[in-house]
Formats: C-alpha cells, sequence, structure tokens
C-alpha cells in the first residue's frame, strides 16, 4: 500500500512538471533573462565586429551589463543578420538559442557603413520595450515630459 501511494505521487509530481515545463517562455521573460548575445552575418557588407561594437557601445546594452560571446553555444540570444542581394536592405533576427524562439525581427535600408549603429539602436529600442528602460535620467525625463 505505501509504494502504490509513493508510486501515485511520484507519477503525479512529474505530470505536473512535465506541464509546467512544456510551456515556452514569453519573449519578455527570454529577453529580460538573456544575458549573452552571439553575433553572425551572411554578408561581406556587414561585418560581424562592427555590430558587435555598436552594441556595445549602447548606454542601455552596458547598464543591462550584457555581454557578446564569439562562441555560439555559450550565448544566451543569437542576432542573425542578412543583406537581400543586389540591395542596401539588411533583415535581422535575434533567437533565444536554448528555444530558438525568435523575440525580435527587422529590416533596416542603410548606405554607407551605417547599417551597423543602425541594427543596433533598433534592437536595444525593442529590448527597451520589454525589459524596461535601465538609464535612470531617462526615466526621469521621461516621466517629466509625461506629466
Amino acid at each position: 500500500m505505501k509504494r502504490l501511494l509513493l508510486l501515485s505521487l511520484v507519477l503525479i509530481s512529474s505530470v505536473g512538471f512535465a506541464q509546467q515545463s512544456s510551456r515556452l517562455p514569453d519573449n519578455k521573460e527570454l529577453v529580460t533573462r538573456a544575458r549573452s548575445y552571439y553575433v553572425e552575418t551572411d554578408t561581406f557588407y556587414m561585418k560581424r565586429e562592427a555590430l558587435e561594437s555598436s552594441l556595445l557601445g549602447q548606454a542601455e546594452f552596458k547598464a543591462w551589463d550584457l555581454q557578446i560571446t564569439g562562441k555560439q553555444e555559450l550565448a544566451d540570444m543569437v542576432v542573425r543578420v542578412k543583406r537581400v542581394p543586389f540591395s542596401n536592405h539588411f533583415s535581422y533576427t535575434v533567437t533565444d538559442r536554448a528555444t530558438d524562439t525568435i523575440v525580435m525581427a527587422g529590416k533596416v535600408d542603410s548606405l554607407a557603413g551605417t547599417v551597423y549603429g543602425r541594427i543596433a539602436k533598433e534592437i536595444v529600442e525593442k529590448m527597451v520595450a520589454l525589459r524596461g528602460n535601465p538609464l535612470p535620467a531617462h526615466k526621469e525625463t521621461q516621466q517629466a515630459a509625461t506629466h
């Protein structure tokens, strides 16, 4: 009788854990818990190092204490940039590596080397919308403007 009761408790517990783990976290949760990023690009016109530098140069990226890694398997998020052939259109996605969930995507049109900064700025703006602004002075300015 004790074995049957113990077996029943174990089965009920495992079913409860299985149901919890099958739920995918939402984008806000994935972006908020991410701490490291990996950048990859498939085009000669978009150097990985330049986008990494642009991301690290964003004040919010620094305030969140985020890192960029050169090893995809160590990253929480993967930033992929592609260029539409024979154009100045660059599309990007930011994907949670563990769940393969795309949490952000966009397209930037750019000439003369401004694509790095534009993509970095757009990614950080989308992160601010999901995580909140980490810069206190900017928050006070926004609150004063809305009152």
